[in-house]
């Protein structure tokens, strides 16, 4: 009898402990049937945001080729963007279903990096176009033919890299290389990015305008005064543009990182599903960004109400765009 009593808080722990685990395992169960409910819920929203994506992106290109003063070089990035913004949304439609097509995988991360690279590019165009205040330097330099040639670039090598990587190398050079690398990569780009911005904004703050004649300023002077303030609406509204894809895209970023050092979260369903809340989030951008076109570009938002409201809504003296078609040798604002 007393060895029987000795056993009993003994057995009453074992007893506990079991029922502990029991509820654990019940609670896990839980947490992956709700992470597989969820996957499925964000597969169907990822679908409905890109058809949403897709529909804007067309208006606003459709804005872009019937608006004669959007058909300068000055707009050459943004419609490209928003070019690439719309052949992402198309592939990114059918994504959640047909996740395993590698080529549909490559396509998308093809368009994506041309969003990255873009953003880049206007601001290299817009600190070089403050570098080079001379309308002839810089209208001789950055030709209209010189930015479609960049953009075609953009398109080709980005293609060519998506293509490659998910569909022409070994697992580990596609881990270290795309998983890894592209990864890194794309936070070393937005910093990149951000700092060019930066030097852009600083040249327009101490920019100094020529000195003005007895008369007064000169038309050639108020017209190179209006080119700064041009640039910087522009750099405002990619800026904005700037910001967004970082938020969206990032965390994707950083989740690929982390399954490159922990292999196996790839197999655990929750952690898909914090992956999918990724892909989601960063289809937003493609959302917003024809949004921010349409609040920051004062021409941009003039030609949808002519194209789509047979309306016309004049933008302020102090915003609207230099009519370059009236300069020689100028193609476009700064």
């Amino acid at each position: 009898m007393y060895y029987l009593l000795i056993g009993l808080p003994q057995r009453s722990q074992r007893i506990r402990n079991y029922t502990l685990q029991i509820h654990l395992q019940a609670y896990l169960l839980y947490l992956k049937d709700m992470a597989v409910s969820l996957f499925t819920v964000m597969q169907y929203c990822m679908s409905g945001v890109c058809a949403l994506a897709m529909l804007e992106n067309l208006l606003a290109i459709a804005v872009f080729a019937g608006t004669k003063k959007l058909r300068i070089k000055y707009y050459a990035f943004v419609f490209n963007l928003a070019l690439a913004d719309l052949l992402f949304s198309v592939c990114a439609i059918p994504y959640p279903w047909l996740n395993t097509s590698d080529i549909l995988i490559g396509l998308l991360t093809g368009t994506y990096i041309v969003s990255i690279m873009t953003i880049l590019a206007v601001a290299v165009n817009r600190y070089l176009a403050l570098s080079l205040m001379s309308l002839a330097r810089y209208d001789s330099l950055v030709t209209g033919y010189r930015l479609i040639g960049i953009c075609i670039l953009f398109w080709c090598s980005s293609l060519a890299y998506g293509l490659v990587m998910y569909n022409a190398v070994p697992p580990w050079v596609f881990d270290k290389v795309h998983i890894f690398g592209a990864s890194l990569a794309g936070y070393i780009v937005w910093l990149i990015t951000a700092l060019v911005y930066y030097l852009a904004f600083r040249k327009i703050k101490h920019y100094t305008p020529p000195l003005a004649s007895a008369a007064g300023i000169s038309a050639n002077e108020e017209h190179h005064q209006t080119r700064v303030q041009q640039t910087r609406r522009l750099l405002i509204m990619f800026v904005l543009i700037l910001v967004v894809s970082f938020i969206s895209w990032a965390p994707s970023f950083a989740l690929r990182i982390f399954a490159f050092f922990n292999v196996s979260l790839w197999q655990d369903e929750t952690f898909l599903a914090w992956a999918w809340g990724g892909y989601l989030l960063y289809t937003l951008s493609t959302v917003i960004n024809p949004l921010i076109y349409l609040w920051r570009l004062d021409g941009f938002r003039e030609g949808f109400y002519a194209m789509f409201c047979r309306c016309v809504v004049k933008a302020k003296p102090n915003e609207t765009v230099v009519d370059l078609t009236t300069n020689v040798n100028t193609e476009t604002g700064l």
